[in-house]
């Protein structure tokens, strides 16, 4: 029955959760769909358009808020998944002076210390590309297998940054860009007759040629809480904690709960998200601080191809 199964995608797609396990922009969902009702080969592009209040990026906050919109485009192939994405964020670029002091070029706004939390990336264009395997394993006791994600995730984002000189005012721009690449891992496990959802995820990110080269690892789980139904609106919630490099704090430095309340239109199909995710992130420098992130957004599926589904 190909029409069932392409709602059957469909209504899947509509339940992901936006809030995802990897640190990433708060508006990237997840994109899970389970296969194991042998869904075939799917194709899906979607488009996300939103803002947020205290946008914060792989830890960092920007101070700022922004506008975003993102296409996403996915294939699912039996047990693989491959992502394409393509996101824009819009807000301020600061503007950027340089003093040659005896040679040695000193930049303001100064950068923030080694040993604080490094400044976030200025509003811009990103590309990320992201592989997935799925596997099942045995769920509790008269239950049926859980299907398990695991995935690698490679993002660019060129940093163009106009510099004036304070001596002479003339201009020049600096051509850095920031690369990251990251796995997460799905984890569930029963414990005392209740299902445990979550992800470990680990990530190397590196910025060069700019103002403020940086590196971070981050190293973190994720757990995912069970969802309550309150008439059409579904309320989702999840708490991240671990460690990041490159602040001169080790050990924990990193806790961010994150709520979501999520609602799905089926006249226009389209999925309504309002995320509070507050980061309590520590460093050397500042010891423990709290930055509050706000984001509403839309999220609706362009294109849905299904092709070759498995006969009944």
């Amino acid at each position: 029955m190909i029409l069932r199964r392409a709602v059957y995608g469909l209504a899947l797609l509509f339940l992901a959760a936006a809030v995802a396990a990897q640190q990433r922009p708060i508006f990237d969902p997840d994109d899970f769909v389970d296969h194991r009702d042998g869904l075939g080969t799917l194709f899906i592009s979607r488009l996300i358009l939103g803002g947020a209040s205290g946008f914060v990026d792989d830890y960092r906050p920007l101070h700022q808020k922004t506008t975003f919109l993102s296409l996403a485009n996915s294939l699912y192939w039996g047990h693989i998944q491959l992502d394409y994405k393509h996101s824009e964020v819009l807000g301020k670029d600061r503007p950027v002076s340089v003093c040659l002091c005896n040679g040695t070029p000193i930049y303001f706004p100064t950068p923030p210390s080694h040993d604080s939390i490094p400044a976030a990336l200025p509003p811009g264009p990103k590309e990320t590309m992201q592989v997935a395997w799925y596997h099942a394993v045995d769920g509790g006791p008269a239950q049926p297998q859980v299907m398990l994600r695991y995935r690698l995730s490679v993002s660019w984002q060129p940093i163009g940054t106009d510099v004036t000189s304070i001596a002479t005012g003339e201009r020049s721009r600096l051509s850095g860009s920031e690369r990251s690449i990251g796995v997460d891992a799905d984890t569930y496990f029963p414990i005392g007759g209740h299902d445990v959802w979550g992800s470990l995820i680990f990530a190397r990110t590196v910025r060069s040629g700019t103002t403020d080269d940086r590196a971070q690892n981050e190293l973190a789980y994720t757990s995912r809480f069970p969802g309550l139904e309150i008439r059409k609106v579904l309320l989702r919630a999840n708490l991240t904690f671990g460690g990041v490099s490159g602040r001169g704090a080790s050990g924990l430095n990193i806790v961010n709960p994150a709520f979501e309340a999520f609602w799905h239109d089926p006249k226009t199909r389209m999925n309504l998200h309002l995320v509070w995710s507050p980061l309590a992130a520590r460093s050397g420098a500042e010891g423990w601080q709290t930055h509050h992130q706000i984001a509403l957004f839309v999220d609706r599926a362009l294109y849905v191809k299904l092709f070759r589904p498995h006969k009944e």
